[in-house]
């Protein structure tokens, strides 16, 4: 969904991100029998609440235009539900999520990849479903392939690819193409630390560009390293979020203290 905000806090950017009341309930299990599903969809059967949960419980969050916000959380807190949604992967099942730009999204690695296609064919199907022109394409795929270090194997079928390359790979598509908010989910746990750091310095780029960044990852110093803001998810519900500084050191403290039980 693409449009313009001319909603601004004080002294702000326009809204990039916009969730109110989001929430997102997923049902445990299948429904295999007749019976069941008649009663599922006469609400009848009182036990599909009880073999269901909600992913997300009413989140609310403003991101502004050239913010960089990282998200943390425990396994299970909500942080993939939550980019999912801004993806436009999967829709909430209450709330509203309002988007403003393109997203570029790098949800995990090979999200959106297509096996049996070469390195780049994939590049063109990514920027085809952008709607980027073919020749905008193909004028950027020399750059792509020498960021991704990927030369000699572009036109190797991706389901030879290693984690790595196929980390690589991702993350110079999204480098090449234009978007406003871009999403990194955990993108950057596969590679060695020469490509990391150059990544996080591709990050903080988009960021001193004015583009907006949503960044997850469990390495806490790379998210104090490339956002200003953190967002802090915990049973998918908002525990904190607010300046980097503030919102990490209470989380990491938190942490500690779990270790010590």
């Amino acid at each position: 969904m693409e449009r313009s905000s001319s909603r601004n806090g004080p002294d702000r950017a326009p809204i990039a991100i916009s969730a109110q009341g989001l929430r997102k309930r997923y049902r445990l299990g299948e429904l295999h029998s007749l019976r069941q599903t008649i009663g599922r969809l006469t609400r009848r059967d009182h036990m599909v609440e009880s073999r269901s949960f909600e992913a997300l419980a009413g989140v609310n969050l403003d991101v502004y235009r050239g913010d960089a916000l990282g998200i943390v959380g425990s396994n299970g807190s909500g942080k993939s539900t939550m980019l999912q949604i801004l993806a436009g992967t999967t829709l909430p099942t209450g709330g509203l999520m309002e988007i403003h730009g393109r997203v570029i999204p790098l949800l995990a690695v090979a999200t959106g990849f297509h096996g049996e296609l070469t390195g780049r064919e994939n590049v063109r199907l990514f920027a085809a479903s952008l709607r980027v022109p073919l020749e905008a394409t193909e004028a950027r795929m020399d750059a792509l392939t020498a960021f991704a270090e990927l030369e000699n194997h572009m036109d190797t079928p991706i389901k030879r690819y290693s984690s790595g390359m196929l980390a690589r790979l991702s993350f110079a598509i999204a480098m090449q193409f234009p978007g406003d908010i871009y999403v990194f989910d955990e993108v950057l746990a596969v590679v060695d630390g020469e490509f990391e750091a150059r990544c996080l310095a591709e990050i903080r780029r988009l960021y001193s560009e004015g583009r907006t960044v949503v960044f997850v990852s469990h390495k806490l110093d790379q998210v104090a390293e490339v956002c200003n803001r953190v967002l802090w998810l915990e049973h998918g519900k908002v525990r904190q979020a607010g300046p980097s500084n503030d919102v990490l050191a209470a989380y990491a403290q938190e942490q500690a203290d779990h270790l010590m039980q």
